[in-house]
């Protein structure tokens, strides 16, 4: 008997229908923005509560300040330079005084920046911040409390730190992305798929015990994602998530570019916010790679593929990531076998969180980070760009495709050399 293969979801006709709702719903999205916006221009000079996402202290033309990352109630992104003796009002909820007179629509969505001071502190702490504080408290040394809260629950990196990992190749690794998602969606099917069998078996044997655990599992994850105040990159995660299992439980093939388009179109309608968001395009830009290595190579063994993987996607992000941020070190090329042990890493930690022993691999860690060099190097934009156009055109081409993998290295080659 043979297999049953699962198909495409959109010829074209039924494609120019969806494109046209996700046009409506992006009109519908927009109008309501513009009208929150047009709420929030009321006064030059509004009162707003806002909760503190980030504060550094910054070195601004030759004066020290605080810079502060606020998320209105509005649900908008504001910068704002204060006094450099502030204390520590990150995870807080602030009542903050404005001065947007100048802010345009385009920056309300982008996030803008407006000089501001705060009028009231309100003493409880988020839930992000609270977890936060409980990892910080396992590690002595800054740079742990810095890792582990990056990793778990997305504490902005310092600057220093920030470049550190970026010239280490790191940055993908400790970004909570749909990488974190997978390991731990596989985690808790793992532990909870023999509870559910005890009891599907004696109470329940006609239900469809994979479609009831992932709902369990998406909305654990959801929690996770509402804790972690929806950050870009874990939205589309969750979003292709969600439209991958519904695809996937209706026959329809999920490990395609319509699935990818789908997903990414939904949530820039519903979420027009989104398209301003670095971290966002990022995270799509891994999981394009990722299709077109499997488009070519799904004939592949598993383990070919799974170690193959880390490899092309290292080469296709690295010509735009360092046109962008320039930051690269002898220790960059090691991220490609740390991704591979990042796997048996995660869930151990994550494990050594929940017992005493929280900071038992540190002096391990520190070692590694102190052995860090910083570089900055000079890819031309353009190198970015052609790799989006490539990526775009190996969906087609094979020869785009063996084009893409060349850019990545000839990227690398020339880093190696202006550090060498």
């Amino acid at each position: 008997m043979s297999k049953l293969e699962r198909v495409d979801l959109f010829d074209f006709k039924n494609g120019a229908l969806f494109i046209l709702f996700l046009l409506l719903i992006a009109a519908l999205s927009l109008s309501w923005e513009y009208s929150q916006f047009t709420e929030f221009k009321r006064f030059d000079n509004p009162l707003i509560r806002a909760e503190v996402i980030d504060q550094e202290v910054r070195l601004i033309g030759q004066q020290s300040k605080t810079s502060l990352k606020l998320r209105l109630d509005n649900g908008s992104l504001c910068r704002c330079v204060m006094s450099p003796y502030l204390r520590d009002l990150r995870g807080r909820e602030v009542l903050v005084e404005l001065q947007i007179k100048n802010v345009t629509f385009l920056d309300y969505l982008r996030g803008f920046r407006a000089r501001g001071s705060i009028q009231e502190v309100y003493p409880s702490l988020s839930l992000k911040e609270r977890w936060y504080r409980s990892i910080a408290l396992v590690h002595e040394e800054e740079t742990m409390k810095e890792l582990y809260g990056a990793l778990f629950v997305a504490t902005p990196m310092s600057q220093e730190f920030q470049k550190l990992v970026g010239a280490m190749g790191l940055s993908h690794i400790l970004s909570i992305s749909g990488y974190h998602f997978g390991i731990l969606s596989l985690i808790a099917f793992f532990f909870l798929r023999p509870v559910y069998r005890w009891f599907q078996n004696r109470y329940f044997p006609y239900r469809h015990g994979n479609r009831d655990l992932f709902f369990i599992v998406l909305g654990m994850l959801f929690f996770y994602l509402w804790a972690l105040e929806f950050i870009p990159p874990m939205v589309r995660s969750f979003g292709m998530l969600a439209v991958g299992y519904f695809l996937y439980d209706r026959g329809i093939k999920i490990v395609s570019f319509q699935t990818l388009l789908i997903a990414l179109g939904l949530l820039l309608a519903f979420f027009p916010k989104l398209f301003f968001s670095l971290g966002f395009w990022f995270s799509s830009f891994g999981v394009l790679s990722i299709f077109i290595f499997v488009r070519y190579y799904e004939h592949w063994k598993p383990w070919q593929i799974f170690l193959a993987l880390h490899l092309w996607c290292y080469l296709v992000m690295l010509p735009i990531s360092l046109a962008i941020f320039g930051s690269f070190g002898f220790w960059h090329i090691g991220s490609i076998p740390l991704a591979l042990l990042f796997n048996l890493y995660y869930p151990a930690v994550l494990a050594l969180h929940l017992t005493p022993w929280g900071d038992l691999l540190d002096p391990y860690l520190m070692e590694l980070f102190n052995a860090g060099d910083i570089h900055t190097v000079s890819i031309p934009m353009w190198s970015g760009v052609l790799s989006i156009v490539l990526a775009m055109l190996a969906m087609r081409f094979k020869i785009a495709f063996l084009a893409l993998g060349i850019l990545g290295s000839t990227a690398l080659i020339g880093a190696v050399y202006q550090i060498a």
